[in-house]
């Protein structure tokens, strides 16, 4: 059956006078099966005004290949085992080349005219690039969200007196106004994903936290009352206002850290196997249910399933090289390394065979691609196989 509409999007294809719509829409009717016997009429009737003082009345296969091109606006790759077909199959096959032009997919076809089939296989990435953006989002308190990536400057909302909002340089804020005070506390979350760029906000009080990616921070717009009180989920560092009246409490599940006003560094993923509170300045007390500990500068508190115990031998630099922006190794174990590089890609991390034994060294920025942080790791021997967003470390 002839498709009246094909034929005139054909014909203005060939004089070049298809607005980007109708050169949509003309491919959609090329993919269409129904179309198989016109679209390979039209190529022929073009083709032969093309060709008509020569002796050949086949249409190369290049010829085919550049007028797919053309129309779907993407040269052909060339990715084996794609086999070269006469002009008759490219109607047939042009969804199939479509994908191809894409890169999206290896095609395989049978030499049999009544049967053919298609094989489809993804083409993964060899290399993955860091965060170039922050994909960081609010829950407001009423449970509406505000994606910070895509929010202008300036006021993000306005909650009771409090007024969120974006600055000039990417960092949140809560800042006090005129109006009706809240009288009831109200909560937000921060949440920064996997893949995020780190999040600097400044908290109502004048307190500051960053987020590392795959992290969440759950805060009142206001602190009311005796003590300011927030919950964490995976790495946050805090510079807290010293406030005597209110000590700052932060929490991860029955983990607790108290402070009056200091720096410190909360690393509490649940894929780690223990919390680990960093005082950078000031002191801090940790507590696990009946167990807590006192802690200074450059000393940290290990917290497990039952204990928490001091760590005095502490290399401040490689707990705080995420929030300066690089990656450091010390001595460190494969596994904490792959996970930190899962949770700053996004990427799938699996283990071909055992996980190598030896430890590993080395500083490199967090803003290159995941295949110049995997060839420090492979100076001291580990390998590794990159396919898309999935990580294999091999034998």
């Amino acid at each position: 059956m002839t498709n009246e509409r094909l034929a005139y999007l054909f014909d203005r294809f060939l004089q070049e006078q298809c607005s980007p719509e109708e050169n949509r829409e003309l491919s959609a009717l090329v993919l269409n099966p129904q179309h198989e016997e016109q679209v390979r009429a039209l190529l022929g009737s073009y083709w032969s005004q093309v060709v008509a003082a020569k002796d050949s009345v086949l249409m190369p296969d290049e010829e085919a290949e550049k007028m797919l091109e053309k129309m779907f606006h993407e040269p052909l790759k060339k990715a084996a085992p794609v086999k070269r077909m006469r002009w008759r199959r490219i109607a047939v096959a042009a969804s199939i080349l479509l994908a191809v032009a894409l890169g999206s997919y290896l095609v395989f076809f049978q030499p049999s005219k009544e049967t053919k089939e298609v094989v489809k296989v993804e083409e993964p990435a060899k290399d993955v690039k860091a965060p170039e953006t922050n994909r960081a989002m609010i829950t407001l308190a009423d449970g509406s969200t505000v994606y910070l990536d895509s929010a202008n400057n300036g006021q993000l909302a306005m909650q009771g007196n409090v007024k969120l909002v974006k600055l000039s340089n990417g960092q949140i804020a809560y800042e006090t106004t005129g109006g009706d005070m809240l009288t009831e506390m109200k909560y937000n979350t921060l949440s920064n994903p996997r893949g995020s760029k780190v999040i600097d906000m400044a908290l109502a009080d004048g307190s500051h936290v960053w987020l590392n990616a795959g992290s969440s921070v759950t805060y009142p717009i206001a602190f009311i009352g005796n003590e300011r009180n927030v919950t964490i989920t995976g790495e946050a560092y805090f510079e807290v206002t010293t406030d005597k009246s209110k000590p700052f409490k932060v929490s991860k599940g029955d983990v607790t850290v108290q402070v009056l006003g200091t720096h410190f560094n909360v690393n509490a993923y649940d894929d780690e196997d223990n919390i680990k509170v960093t005082l950078l300045e000031g002191s801090v007390k940790v507590s696990k249910g009946q167990s807590s500990l006192n802690i200074k500068p450059n000393q940290q508190a290990v917290v497990n399933t039952n204990t928490v115990s001091l760590n005095t031998n502490v290399d401040v630099d490689l707990v705080m090289a995420w929030k300066n922006g690089y990656f450091k190794f010390n001595r460190t174990d494969l596994k904490i390394i792959m996970r930190e590089i899962a949770r700053w890609y996004d990427v799938e991390v699996n283990y071909e065979g055992n996980v190598p034994l030896q430890l590993y060294n080395g500083d490199v920025p967090r803003n290159v691609n995941v295949s110049e942080v995997l060839k420090v790791l492979e100076y001291t021997g580990a390998h590794f196989k990159i396919e898309g967003k999935k990580v294999t470390v091999l034998k």
